[in-house]
């Protein structure tokens, strides 16, 4: 036999790159599982809720260890994928403040302009009316017409800034808790408003002022998130699945907001990676919708 023959079969066999890659079976089963019960458990409260698709591409630069910067961009829609809902731009920065292994800490600023669209509504009027039928005064509530806002877009400017602390026990778990302060400055804008109201003679309803023009004054708001993450590193996949929950209160108005996400970041190489994601969250008002998404969003880091 020729020693170029021996050394072959002495030399211990290499790995496909499928094994590599191959993940615990069991592990993705439990975790296909409970991603499979938290959806059922949350569509079960929101079964009249919207949909929507959230598209995303981030950008991040590493400057230094512990210190980076990033560029995106994204595109939401809603009414079931029909309509676009939000573009956006953004930059922000994040510094390492403390590490040791386990235990990290680090702060974050972000900046983002936004594209809202805001949907035409409909709006129906009532109007109260007093009757005295000579002994006593009741009141009544009549149906008067409705108004009618056309579509409209309005920019708007969001500065946020964040402290997150991270703690990882071992190589396949992460926890993370992040407590953010969100300023959004919504830009002026005008649309216009027919107002349709009730023809005693006819019984039908007329333009009461057509082509109205109705102004939005800017206005700011401030809010208050918590979030919790969980992160699990699959040993020799590319697929590290995670969970969160973030809370949200308003600061100078009312609001109660909850997101809830379940996705997976999928690692193509060293630099590039996909992150897909489920969400569901609650309180619609002018900053987020009410609804159900799926996210898929690009991150190159170089």
């Amino acid at each position: 036999m020729s020693l170029h023959r021996k050394c072959q079969r002495n030399m211990p066999s290499q790995p496909t790159r499928w094994a590599v890659f191959t993940p615990n079976r069991k592990l993705m089963k439990k975790i296909l599982l409970l991603l499979v019960f938290s959806f059922s458990f949350l569509v079960s409260y929101a079964q009249s809720d919207d949909f929507g698709m959230d598209f995303s591409v981030d950008v991040e630069k590493k400057l230094r260890p512990g210190t980076h910067v990033n560029v995106e961009g994204g595109v939401r829609t809603m009414d079931h994928t029909k309509k676009v809902d939000r573009w956006t731009v953004g930059v922000g920065a994040d510094q390492r403040l403390y590490t040791n292994g386990t235990f990290d800490l680090k702060a974050g600023l972000k900046w983002e302009y936004m594209w809202m669209n805001y949907p035409e509504q409909t709006n129906d009027k009532y109007e109260d009316f007093e009757y005295f039928d000579g002994e006593t005064t009741t009141t009544k509530t009549e149906y008067m017409g409705y108004n009618h806002r056309h579509q409209f877009w309005r920019g708007r400017h969001r500065t946020s800034v964040s402290l997150t602390a991270g703690y990882q026990p071992n190589k396949r778990w992460s926890f993370s808790w992040k407590e953010m302060v969100q300023y959004s400055h919504f830009n002026k804008a005008t649309t216009t408003m027919d107002r349709y109201r009730e023809d005693d003679d006819t019984e039908g309803l007329y333009v009461l002022q057509p082509d109205n023009i109705k102004e939005y004054k800017a206005k700011d708001r401030t809010l208050l998130r918590s979030k919790l993450g969980v992160d699990y590193n699959i040993r020799k996949c590319p697929v590290d699945p995670y969970v969160s929950a973030e809370y949200g209160c308003g600061l100078n108005y009312t609001t109660n907001k909850w997101k809830f996400t379940a996705g997976a970041d999928i690692k193509l190489n060293k630099q590039n990676k996909i992150d897909v994601f489920y969400r569901y969250q609650t309180e619609d008002d002018e900053d987020e919708p009410n609804g159900h998404f799926i996210g898929v969003g690009y991150n190159l880091e170089f």
